[in-house]
């Protein structure tokens, strides 16, 4: 009788709202399966993805990036489960903006000595797991149980993997840095015979992986190069992104030491023509940029380029951004609009505040930090000066300033007296006029500027063309032939 009377008066003074109770925030709460050996110092992240076929660590996409969250931390033992929360670093969205539907999701532990998030010997992920989810779905508890463990190269007929350990890079960085490549021999090579071959030096474009060594074989092992060359994908990936082979504080000495010690290692190796003429040059995109970078500081030494679609060569038009310019701001042009960084046809699709604020939870390893990787000066803590202010997209003039030193059309103007006989014949570039980066600005004024030098520079801007639909089997073909020329066959 008591407690039904007591019922009775709750109910009389409790309000009929109809509402049911608010769900907690979304948190996600990150473990480990056991204890880690060391503490660990870096990023932890919580990747999303829709994909039915893609692990979300894979990612993000630039095109189409699914949200991921991210928190660092310093000398994590992993007695204490991390929690990522609305306070943590989030891409496109923070947590408490998450829209609610099917998500998939993995915690990763950074690690690997690559620029990628969750791939490479020495990360720690989770697996992935499958649920309905938004902003305010409360604790999601995810446990880091996997380890990648270290892989050999996949066995490719006609790829020989090589690496060597570099003592220049190794000294200049403090820790152990290889060279890698991938080598295919020409079709005809017989080791008995008494001549040397020609090589190819191929360097793809970001992140600048040995991944892409089956496609160069695809690519330039079909044509005549095949048959009379030796053709070596470069492996230009670090930690820090695509370091370009450039010397520079943050990545080392990069071309030189391939100049010095990995060309020269691979030539005791193989039968490979040691004069320039027997040195060839050519890659795409970043590797665009890296190949015409080392035709132009050392041009004794490679007989020719052939660059395609090269990152910006000229820094008044960095992706249409003149970061030279009073006042400059990667996020806003001059008119007020937004700065757009990448497009599809002639339909804008990603902008720079966009590309920096992902980049900005992603850490090291993106294509806009990479660039400050391998043309900033270091701070005090050892890390590259920002071009661009990720929260407000101000250009630095003292970090633009240093850029200079790596500005293509610069360094052509302030050299070409001493290169002008030098590079005779030895530069071909090509690129497409609706460039998907933007990148056909900066080429149209060093074409331009080579123009008015009196330089024999063929460079050619495909009308139409993208990024990369310029590059046909029937101009490989073409390409191909005028290296062959090149090297006397």
């Amino acid at each position: 009788m008591i407690s039904t009377l007591l019922l009775l008066i709750f109910l009389l003074i409790t309000p009929a709202t109809g509402e049911e109770p608010a769900a907690a925030p979304t948190r996600f709460v990150v473990s480990m399966s056991e204890p880690l050996a060391e503490p660990y110092t870096g990023r932890v992240y919580v990747m999303l993805g829709t994909s039915k076929r893609q692990e979300p660590r894979r990612g993000p996409d630039w095109f189409s990036p699914d949200p991921f969250f991210a928190v660092e931390v310093m000398d994590w033992s992993a007695d204490e489960p991390l929690k990522i929360d609305s306070t943590s670093m989030g891409y496109p969205w923070t947590m408490d903006a998450l829209p609610a539907r099917e998500w998939t999701v993995q915690a990763v532990l950074r690690g690997g000595d690559n620029s990628q998030i969750g791939r490479g010997a020495g990360t720690r992920f989770s697996l992935p797991i499958t649920q309905t989810f938004g902003a305010h779905s409360g604790n999601i508890e995810l446990t880091i149980d996997q380890l990648e463990q270290p892989r050999d190269m996949p066995q490719v007929d006609g790829i020989k993997w090589v690496e060597m350990e570099s003592p220049l890079l190794t000294s200049a960085l403090g820790r152990p840095t290889k060279h890698r490549a991938g080598v295919m021999p020409p079709a005809n090579f017989d080791p008995e015979a008494d001549r040397t071959w020609p090589t190819v030096y191929v360097i793809g474009g970001f992140p600048g992986t040995l991944d892409g060594a089956a496609m160069t074989k695809w690519m330039w092992g079909s044509t005549a190069l095949g048959e009379e060359c030796f053709i070596v994908h470069l492996d230009a990936e670090s930690t820090t992104g695509h370091h370009v082979f450039a010397d520079s504080p943050g990545n080392g000495p990069r071309g030189t030491a391939l100049v010095t010690e990995f060309i020269p290692h691979l030539e005791a190796r193989w039968p490979m023509r040691p004069e320039p003429s027997g040195r060839l040059l050519t890659g795409h995109s970043s590797g665009g940029w890296a190949s015409l970078w080392l035709q132009l500081n050392w041009p004794d030494s490679f007989g020719g380029t052939w660059s395609t679609a090269p990152d910006p060569v000229d820094f008044r038009d960095f992706q249409r951004v003149d970061i030279y310019a009073e006042d400059a701001n990667a996020f806003v042009e001059p008119s007020g609009n937004r700065h757009p960084v990448a497009r599809l046809g002639r339909n804008q699709h990603i902008w720079y505040d966009d590309f920096v604020g992902m980049e900005a939870v992603l850490g090291d390893g993106g294509q806009i930090r990479s660039f400050d990787w391998t043309f900033s000066p270091l701070d005090d803590r050892g890390q590259p000066k920002r071009l661009i202010d990720p929260a407000t997209g101000a250009i630095d003039p003292a970090v633009a300033a240093a850029w200079r030193a790596y500005d293509i059309n610069l360094f052509v103007q302030k050299y070409w007296q001493e290169l002008a006989p030098r590079l005779s014949g030895k530069m071909h570039i090509i690129g497409g006029s609706e460039d998907t980066f933007y990148l056909d600005g900066a080429l149209r004024k060093l074409q331009e500027t080579l123009e008015a030098l009196g330089s024999d520079a063929d460079i050619q801007i495909i009308e139409g063309a993208d990024h990369s639909n310029f590059m046909n089997r029937r101009r490989r073909q073409h390409i191909a032939q005028q290296m062959l020329d090149t090297a006397g066959h």
